[in-house]
């Protein structure tokens, strides 16, 4: 039998370990882990207000109800999802194999509404390339975005293909194929967005690669493809596919979270806050165009033990417990000093506008926010000197295309750690983002992340951009994004 409250500090323990993965991820620009940031991060979406909802229930009896359903309902979107759970819990000291149902095993192939059988994520293997090669012309494919990001000590990738079927679509297939391929362990890239066009798949067991244009390359140990065809069902492998997939369930959604009244007066507000924190973060973690404008290690250093803090002030009593949510809230405000306290003061004027309050929260909140009203706005902008050197941590390029009816242009983000600069006050390295728009020219080779390098920005007019890293190693021009 579990004893009572064990459930109840492990899922306060996750949001303790998941602002200290947060902070660690964060710590260092040279080390930025964006991966960890956005995936961590969010996990809290959906997850916080149950953590509140068991953290302020009556008895102890009802917080260990609500807590195992939460955590159910945490560990149900999928094996990574769940394995996460277990090994961060554990980290805590505490074991949650016992509070989760066990692992299941996701089908091979699924049906959407229409009953139309759909395609996997496939590791690429010989397997999956000839399967690609069969139903579609690669020899004709094009790049449509490439992404290389170093995560820890090693090197990510992702590419887009887009090709033309070799079979009949039909009428309402009206986009081309995308094919979403994502690599481990990048060990070599020489891409140029002027050679983009034309790719081969060669798939071994120890190595993958892919060639692109007359010149390009990417080889990696390892990687996956998932083909978004909206005909796919309607190609070889699809046939085959719909032969071994049995007829669409009912119901396969997701079982949807019984809905609660949600936490009262302050312990809402704190409820709140860590839901905006951690949305906030998972922005500079998702929108790479963020990453040097959002202030993560802060803000996950404001929180620090929240998951601790949270368990210990809903354990307590009618007003005791509000003056411990105010404590709480305030602390946290004070742990992110003068740089987070504007956007703290922004969120309690969110809440206190959108929310029913009772008037000795609104009373509370209004305090604060007074006293705080003169501080400028949060937001580390950009050091007015241009760094001299920088190591890269990720680059990213989009060709010129539409979708779904939607044009969208050429563009390119490069991410970068350098060391402060000018009359910085900081001994830190920080993150810069470099975004074009209309790229002209995107050339690219794996030693660009081999460590820091001369970086020079040459603004060829007002309007122009380019950006270039040690010998050529990366080579981005176009236009300065218009605000």
């Amino acid at each position: 039998m579990i004893r009572s409250g064990r459930a109840l500090n492990a899922l306060g323990s996750l949001l303790d370990r998941s602002l200290v993965q947060i902070a660690e991820a964060s710590a260092d620009a040279r080390t930025y882990d964006r991966r960890t940031i956005n995936e961590v991060a969010d996990v809290w979406d959906n997850n916080t207000f149950p953590l509140f909802d068991a953290a302020t229930a009556r008895i102890s009896v009802e917080r260990e109800r609500r807590v195992r359903a939460a955590l159910r309902w945490m560990a149900d979107l999928g094996s990574k999802r769940r394995s996460w759970m277990v090994e961060q819990a554990a980290a805590a000291g505490h074991s949650l194999e016992r509070l989760l149902p066990p692992p299941v095993a996701r089908p091979l192939h699924t049906r959407d509404y229409q009953g139309h059988v759909t395609p996997p994520f496939m590791p690429l293997t010989a397997k999956a390339a000839l399967e690609l090669a069969t139903d579609y012309d690669l020899a004709a494919a094009e790049v449509r975005s490439l992404l290389i990001e170093r995560v820890g000590t090693r090197l990510t990738g992702s590419l887009v293909l887009v090709a033309p079927r070799r079979y009949d679509g039909g009428a309402q297939a009206e986009d081309p194929p995308e094919f979403h391929l994502r690599l481990q362990t990048v060990t070599d890239v020489r891409f140029d967005s002027d050679d983009r066009r034309g790719a081969a798949l060669r798939c071994r067991a120890e190595e993958t690669v892919i060639e692109v244009g007359a010149g390009g390359r990417l080889r990696a140990t390892s990687g996956t493809v998932y083909i978004d065809d909206s005909a796919w069902h309607l190609s070889a492998a699809g046939r085959a596919a719909d032969q071994r997939t049995p007829p669409r369930e009912k119901r396969i959604r997701r079982t949807l979270e019984r809905r609660r009244p949600r936490p009262e007066g302050a312990a809402l507000v704190a409820a709140r806050l860590v839901h905006m924190v951690m949305l906030e973060i998972r922005v500079a973690g998702y929108a790479t165009h963020y990453a040097d404008r959002i202030p993560v290690r802060l803000l996950a250093g404001a929180l620090t033990g929240a998951g601790t803090d949270i368990l210990a002030a809903g354990a307590r009593r009618g007003s005791r417990r509000e003056s411990a949510f105010h404590n709480l809230v305030e602390t946290w405000i004070q742990n992110g000093g003068p740089a987070l306290a504007p956007w703290f003061i922004d969120e309690l004027r969110q809440i206190a506008e959108s929310e029913p309050l009772p008037d000795i929260t609104r009373e509370w909140i209004e305090g604060i926010t007074a006293q705080k009203a003169a501080l400028p706005h949060t937001g580390r902008g950009q050091d007015l000197d241009p760094p001299l050197e920088a190591e890269l941590r990720l680059a990213e390029y989009t060709a010129a295309h539409t979708r779904y009816k939607t044009p969208r242009d050429s563009s390119a983000v490069v991410l970068l750690a350098h060391p402060p600069t000018g009359d910085s006050p900081s001994p830190h390295w920080r993150l810069r983002v470099v975004a074009v728009d209309d790229v002209s020219r995107f050339r690219f080779r794996s030693d660009a992340f081999s460590g820091p390098h001369e970086l020079r920005t040459d603004g060829e007019t007002v309007s122009r951009e380019s950006l270039i890293l040690g010998r050529g190693s990366l080579d981005v021009r176009g236009s300065k994004p218009r605000r």
